[in-house]
């Protein structure tokens, strides 16, 4: 063991609540809070968070702490005795393959090497192989695009997994995920406010996460802290989830599983909803009246017709119009009388006479599904500059269909 190592073991101790160390006056403790996995309904994992206390006994804060250091060597230093008491602590109590997710501050991960060599020696001496640990990497205005690239290939070329940490606010972007590809991305518990607090973001939210899939990284969903926002994680379809709500930090990891308390009723009430699409809710009507139209329109050739008519009469209905099977527009759109008006900006986009709608999802799922009508999910219209959502159905010759579109007002409040 080098002389970097050796100094850090040296500066730890163990007595009945288990291993903590010492910098100057303050004594290090170790708390670990449970990562859920929602679909294995267990604990698959903690974070590894330090619990410090001064000379008086008085609770310090990580950020206190840390703000103590006097130069880069003392907080190498200081970041590896958190992590040598973690690892102590974690090996002594769990009890199944669960991983350690350990934090590492953003100046040590790029230039913690420069002080010899330490994670490896340590984990060998606990007994912990590096794929049971995941390294959190705060994505931050501390690390350039180079810098936090080298810091992940250092973890992972040691067998780690690699977590992208508070991902949603400050330097956030995903120009970093494609660089860097972690194993891991932790939404930060803004993200989750904001879904709580807004429409629009609890729609998006689903779609981040599945953003975040195609790149090829796990989400894991933090801060949560009571059942409405467990539901949020789980209708969002992230894997992991972190959070109060679930288990405090404790010194001693706290097992859960689907017979907890917690995830058991979780689950129960998951089971009892019954989500359904916005246009279940509010567009019966029109998807009742939708494949009259069509057989209507295919029988005269226009969309002047009565049936027509009647869906234009209908509340929230804004415009209808024709898309061929190449997926142009045919003629104008039929605009409802009393819509809404269209916002003055978005002007030159009004008019979709002969406009080419074959990358439109509603036009493509209609070819795929002859004379069944679908159903968009809410979207900014560009021709009245407001969400819509779109209906529509496919009719006519099978090998040549058209599609006839409906374009209704989405308030967000629904």
């Amino acid at each position: 063991m080098n002389a970097a190592a050796q100094h850090i073991l040296h500066a730890l101790r163990t007595d009945a609540q288990g291993t903590c160390g010492q910098h100057h006056e303050f004594t290090l403790r170790s708390a670990f809070q449970p990562i859920v996995s929602l679909a294995h309904c267990r604990t698959v994992g903690y974070e590894a968070l330090v619990r410090t206390t001064d000379s008086n006994g008085v609770a310090v804060a990580p950020p206190a702490l840390f703000d103590t250091v006097a130069d880069a060597a003392e907080l190498v230093h200081l970041d590896r005795l958190c992590r040598a008491v973690h690892t102590h602590n974690f090996v002594r109590h769990a009890r199944n393959d669960s991983w350690l997710f350990l934090n590492v501050h953003p100046i040590v991960s790029v230039n913690g090497r420069l002080y010899g060599s330490f994670f490896e020696e340590l984990l060998a001496t606990v007994g912990l192989p590096p794929e049971r640990i995941v390294i959190e990497i705060l994505e931050g205005d501390m690390l350039d695009d180079q810098q936090l690239t080298s810091a992940v290939s250092f973890y992972r070329e040691r067998g780690c997994l690699v977590a992208l940490d508070d991902f949603g606010i400050g330097h956030s972007n995903f120009g970093r995920i494609w660089q860097v590809k972690p194993h891991i991305v932790k939404l930060d518990r803004s993200t989750l406010i904001f879904a709580r607090q807004d429409a629009t973001a609890r729609r998006v939210l689903p779609r981040l996460v599945k953003l975040l899939h195609e790149a090829g990284c796990i989400v894991l969903i933090e801060g949560i802290e009571d059942e409405y926002e467990a539901m949020l994680a789980m209708e969002s379809d992230a894997e992991l989830a972190q959070g109060y709500y679930f288990a405090r930090p404790a010194p001693v990891p706290t097992e859960l599983d689907a017979t907890s308390p917690t995830i058991h009723t979780l689950f129960d009430h998951y089971r009892d909803r019954k989500p359904q699409l916005p246009q279940d809710n509010h567009h019966a009507a029109h998807i009742r009246l939708l494949p009259a139209a069509a057989a209507a329109v295919a029988a005269s050739t226009t969309l002047h017709c009565p049936a027509v008519d009647r869906l234009l009469q209908l509340a929230q209905v804004e415009r209808c119009y024709l898309i061929d099977h190449e997926g142009r527009q045919i003629g104008a759109s039929r605009i409802a009388a009393g819509q809404r008006a269209n916002d003055p900006r978005f002007r030159p986009l009004e008019n979709a006479s002969d406009a080419i709608w074959m990358r439109r999802s509603y036009w493509r799922r209609a070819l795929h599904h002859f004379g069944e009508v679908q159903a968009t999910r809410p979207y900014l219209s560009a021709s009245s500059g407001a969400l819509c959502v779109t209906l529509s159905i496919s009719f006519g010759n099978r090998e040549q269909p058209t599609v006839l579109c409906l374009d209704l007002s989405h308030d967000d409040s629904q």
